[in-house]
């Protein structure tokens, strides 16, 4: 049965809800149905399934009208470059639940995550594939970028001191500052070298400056290099060298003779003062650098901490015995634990078919026939018959042919002929289930079980005459031996699914022509107590224990006559039983004492 929605253009819109079905029924809707964008609500659980894959995300069907997208950061925790590995895992039509992260009710956008921190269900990536997490991808990068950023620090470095190492006024320089600081000469008597080298100083890469004196300053001048070209300096250095030639330049003018025991300590002294700068300088530039190390290598502890932790949780998780699988990892590593249990390849295919994929299950089933024991015949008999169900409501019936021509050649054919007709019956093609039957009479005519379940399955059926025809081919064609048992069988079925009165009289004819078949009247007994009057029961036990049987029958007989009586009679009518046993017993006392 199915609900029509609507049917537009050809096309035929179904829907196989309870709710839809039966609305009367006061059942639990799993899924509440979403009609329009105003069913949606923010943080909301839904169930739905995939549309389709594009680079822009995933499209997900939260009903036949309504779409959402679901960002492939949203997809799964882990990095995925190639997109075609969602659509191994996410295939069309597969069935999912996402959390509804936005709605945008004017454009009609929803936008949903399918994260397990989200909907607390597993990621639809395995974590067997060895993926990264975007996390750790984020932080490789910041890794990266920081190793670049240290090289090219360490370039500029090296390349100002092999600049400062070959200046071509480095060596003047240095005589400037000794000749300079030994004659205690005013700076303005002696201007720096470059103004009497004009030759060098176009071939000097940058512009010195000088710092101006402090009062605290030793009177010795220190140039240092401008990164950054100063115009007004450029324009002075220009009025400079219009005004005054090399050639004009003032000489030395020594106030003191030179003494040769001057200290030369004093030199060394800004040299040394430039050594100490630069050491701080270095020693600041690396204190960020080694504290991002440490914030690293604390960061890398931490990780390693959480995933000890959820390492421990999983095995956790793992080692409970009562925790149900969740995913298909979780089921292989069931099958491995155990490859020879049914119970465990049928859970596998059933979580297969939940989300309908049939060709996963499919393939479940067929693992599991090679991996169980030969050994397990009834083990494998299961995975048959499921098997056999599987292509019954999923397949053709030239697929279900093919699997059923299988069976018969690994198991015992008897009892794959019985499975695929309670399948057919179950699944009420009563047709293809009658046609079985009939190639089973035809070849297990000798089989007992056969006969009596077609006979259930006439009864079932409202088949009576059938039934009854069916009783006298199945007398003609088993032993005299079987004969009793299966009249007896046939009665009960009658009990169950016929005609009573028609049930009575087989019992009756039966013990009429074969009165001391006790296993009969316990039968017979017994079904007329559940199924008859009082009165009809109390004369079975009276013509029972009027019979000549054997002590102990008798004393049997006896005995469930009383409990009778006492459960459903008067205290009369128990007294009344106790009399005829003792009736009984000295009548055999008597008859044993003559």
């Amino acid at each position: 049965r199915c609900y029509i929605l609507s049917n537009e253009n050809g096309k035929i819109q179904l829907s196989v809800r309870q709710s839809r079905l039966n609305p009367k029924s006061n059942s639990k809707v799993e899924d509440v149905e979403i009609t329009c964008i105003k069913d949606v609500k923010k943080g909301q659980l839904v169930r739905g399934y995939v549309k389709s894959i594009t680079p822009s995300g995933v499209f997900f069907g939260l009903s036949t009208s309504l779409l959402g997208r679901i960002l492939f950061q949203n997809v799964s925790p882990y990095f995925v470059q190639k997109h075609s590995l969602y659509e191994k895992y996410l295939p069309e039509g597969k069935l999912l639940t996402a959390k509804v992260l936005s709605v945008n009710r004017k454009e009609k956008h929803t936008e949903l995550s399918l994260l397990p921190e989200d909907t607390g269900m597993p990621s639809v990536l395995p974590e067997s594939l060895g993926l990264p997490r975007y996390g750790a991808e984020q932080e490789k990068r910041e890794a990266d970028d920081r190793k670049k950023r240290q090289e090219l620090k360490l370039k500029t470095k090296w390349r100002r001191v092999k600049s400062e190492r070959h200046h071509p006024l480095s060596a003047v320089r240095d005589l400037y500052f000794v000749i300079r600081i030994a004659f205690k000469i005013h700076p303005s008597c002696c201007p720096p070298p470059c103004t009497h080298f004009p030759l060098l100083q176009e071939a000097e890469p940058k512009k010195r400056k000088i710092c101006p004196a402090d009062e605290s300053d030793s009177g010795i001048e220190v140039y240092y290099r401008e990164e950054e070209d100063d115009d007004q300096e450029e324009e002075a250095a220009k009025k400079k060298s219009q005004i005054r030639k090399p050639g004009e330049a003032p000489r030395l003018q020594v106030s003191m003779g030179f003494t040769w025991d001057e200290d030369m300590n004093a030199v060394d002294i800004p040299v040394l003062n430039q050594k100490e700068e630069s050491s701080e300088s270095e020693e600041e530039e690396e204190d960020p650098q080694s504290k991002l190390k440490k914030q690293t290598k604390k960061e890398k502890e931490l990780e390693k901490q959480k995933k000890e932790k959820e390492l421990c949780k999983l095995e956790a998780a793992l080692m409970d015995p009562s925790r149900q699988p969740q995913s298909a990892d979780d089921f292989d590593r069931l099958v491995l634990s155990s490859p020879n249990s049914s119970i465990l390849w049928l859970q596998y295919m059933a979580f297969h078919l939940q989300a309908t994929e049939i060709e996963k299950a499919r393939a479940v089933a067929e693992r599991a026939l090679k991996t169980i024991c030969f050994r397990e015949e009834q083990e494998k008999l299961n995975v048959w018959v499921a098997l056999l169900n599987l292509e019954n409501m999923y397949g053709t019936e030239e697929t279900l042919m093919k699997v059923f021509e299988r069976a018969v050649q690994y198991n015992e054919p008897l009892k794959v002929f019985q499975h695929l007709c309670d399948i057919y019956a179950n699944s009420e093609k009563y047709k293809q289930a009658e046609e079985l039957y009939h190639t089973m009479l035809k070849r297990f005519r000798q089989e007992k079980s056969v006969w009596l379940k077609y006979a259930s399955f006439l009864l079932k059926q409202g088949q009576t005459e059938a039934t009854h025809r069916l009783l006298e081919r199945a007398l003609k064609a088993l032993p005299t031996k079987e004969h009793v048992d299966v009249i007896s069988r046939f009665a009960q079925l009658e009990f169950r699914f016929g005609d009573p009165e028609h049930a009575k009289a087989l019992f009756e004819s039966t013990l009429n022509t074969y009165p001391k078949r006790t296993d009969i009247w316990s039968i017979y007994m017994d079904i007329m107590i559940k199924h008859g009057s009082q009165k009809e029961v109390r004369d079975i036990f009276e013509r029972v224990i009027h019979l000549s049987l054997a002590p102990k029958k008798m004393k049997f007989f006896f005995k469930r006559y009383l409990d009778y009586e006492k459960k459903f009679g008067t205290a009369e009518s128990v007294l009344a039983v106790k009399r005829a046993a003792l009736e009984y017993v000295e009548t055999k006392s008597s008859f044993a004492d003559t």
